[in-house]
């Protein structure tokens, strides 16, 4: 990889900073969540939702699902189960509502649930945005890249696993590589593949390779269970889920909504649909294996009716994700959303102005998973190395914000005030001396210079000095230590697994 070149003024205080930096904690909110519906409305909602499961049902495309659910004593005919909601409040009951996340790197642990949020990267991108700014097909070593930069940017708590897709890999034999390159680049908990039992099994078997004992007491490998809005859980998803659940893994049950496209043209019609196919998948996993960790998902974006695309930072996505928080709260179970997304075609205004609105949204809604927090441009088509890095950023900044303020210093603060009265200033004085590095945040990739100081830096706009900073990170990446048997264990399993599975499965 090329190195970057000697630059004055800025560049070069970026390029002489030290790549690696402390990971952030994950975050303590200090602040309540927004609330956008009170508590008839909420009520109201959960109502609609019960009444959808009873009335309308919801198709379990899966034989084995359908006969757990006859055997609950739920109305099943043919593919569509009727559930009662004491029945399904009761198994929706039994879902953990904290659970303990571990990854192969010791101190990488949290708790999933309460106060806490955490941040995972972009998945699944079939196309990149490179370092020279051009899109193209994703490829491996884009895969080796974003896991390396996940590792190495300080706010993810959790590696996306399939962060992005390489088009020069078989898809029968995909997973595998995804899989590797992320468990040995990164030591965080991550996401596995289970769009099939086969795929889930490896997930879950190359997990144990590398978490070893850590997976008997937390889970190091998450399953993204993708809904078929409207009102269906496909088998592939619910078999990857039963492999997850059985390893006592977590799963993320997640309907995925354009809304108007695959919901009612509403709000709160929306709302209610979604919670009822979510709380069908919660429940299904407690029926299956009680215990099970889940995650109460919701993936939403509405759509243009002008070109059928989604639209990312929109107020009606915003009100559906705050009112998601409200009801998973209710139901008392951790729950996901996305952040930092954008459907814009470039690392541009639009891009900055959709991602913003959806990360501060996050936040305010009290979201313990932020989903897709970095990298993610047209509707997640792509994935931006620049985006990725200023994505970075901005969630370092939101984890301050969402930690509150704090009056830890506030006395000896106040005496500054009486040392320096009228008319003074506050630069030389001993308390700012000793705290101005930590009380204000310092972002590196937004430019606060004059004018005249940003020009002879080199005129640089924000997409340029993010990629710049990510070609820096890439250079000086430093892979987390594993033990050499352990990747040889982990390269034979790769290596084999690839003979077995018919190339042309899909």
């Amino acid at each position: 990889m090329s190195r970057v070149r000697t630059r004055s003024g800025r560049a070069a205080r970026i390029q002489s900073q030290k790549a690696v930096q402390t990971r952030v904690a994950p975050v303590r909110r200090k602040m309540n969540p927004l609330e956008v519906l009170d508590q008839e409305a909420i009520e109201r909602i959960h109502d609609a939702s019960m009444a959808v499961l009873e009335e309308v049902g919801i198709e379990f495309r899966d034989a084995v699902a359908l006969e757990h659910w006859r055997q609950a004593g739920a109305d099943v005919v043919d593919q569509r189960v009727r559930i009662d909601r004491a029945l399904l409040m009761e198994l929706v009951g039994k879902a953990p509502s904290e659970f303990p996340v571990q990854g192969r790197g010791a101190s990488t642990g949290f708790m999933m649930g309460g106060d806490t949020s955490v941040f995972c990267t972009m998945k699944g991108a079939p196309f990149t945005r490179d370092l020279d700014g051009v899109r193209r097909s994703t490829t491996e070593a884009d895969v080796i890249n974003f896991a390396r930069l996940t590792q190495a940017c300080p706010s993810f708590h959790m590696a996306g696993g399939f962060t992005c897709e390489p088009m020069d890999i078989p898809v029968a034999h995909r997973h595998l590589f995804m899989m590797r390159h992320h468990m040995v680049e990164t030591e965080l908990p991550l996401f596995g593949i289970g769009t099939s039992r086969e795929r889930a099994e490896d997930c879950v078997a190359m997990s144990r390779i590398v978490a070893g004992d850590v997976m008997e007491n937390a889970t190091s490998i998450f399953m993204h269970a993708s809904g078929n809005s409207p009102l269906v859980w496909d088998e592939a998803m619910l078999e990857g889920a039963r492999v997850f659940a059985d390893a006592g893994q977590a799963v993320l049950c997640s309907p995925f909504v354009l809304a108007a496209a695959n919901t009612p043209a509403d709000v709160a019609a929306t709302i209610a649909q979604v919670n009822a196919e979510a709380l069908a998948a919660i429940a299904y996993m407690q029926l299956y294996r009680p215990g099970t960790p889940v995650v109460y998902g919701q993936y939403t974006v509405s759509i243009s009716m002008q070109s059928g695309a989604p639209m990312a930072g929109t107020p009606e996505v915003a009100l559906i994700t705050t009112a998601i928080g409200q009801l998973a709260r209710k139901y008392g179970v951790p729950w996901r959303t996305s952040a930092n997304h954008a459907s814009s075609k470039s690392f541009d205004a639009q891009s900055g102005y959709e991602g913003a609105t959806t990360l501060l949204t996050a936040f305010n809604a009290g979201a313990n998973l932020m989903l897709h927090s970095a990298g993610w441009d047209e509707g997640g088509l792509a994935i931006c190395y620049g985006k990725f890095i200023a994505d970075d950023e901005q969630n370092q900044l939101m984890a301050r914000y969402a930690g509150g303020i704090s009056l830890d210093r506030f006395d000896e603060a106040m005496d500054a005030v009486r040392r320096i009265g009228p008319a003074g200033h506050y630069l030389g004085d001993s308390f700012t001396l000793d705290h101005f590095r930590s009380a204000f945040a310092m972002p590196e990739m937004m430019d606060f210079n004059s004018f005249e100081q940003w020009t002879s830096s080199g005129a640089d706009d924000m997409a340029k000095r993010c990629r710049e900073r990510a070609r820096l990170l890439l250079d000086e990446f430093q892979p987390p230590q594993m033990d050499e048997a352990v990747r040889d264990e982990l390269d034979d399993f790769v290596a084999r697994r690839k003979e077995q599975i018919d190339p042309t499965f899909r």
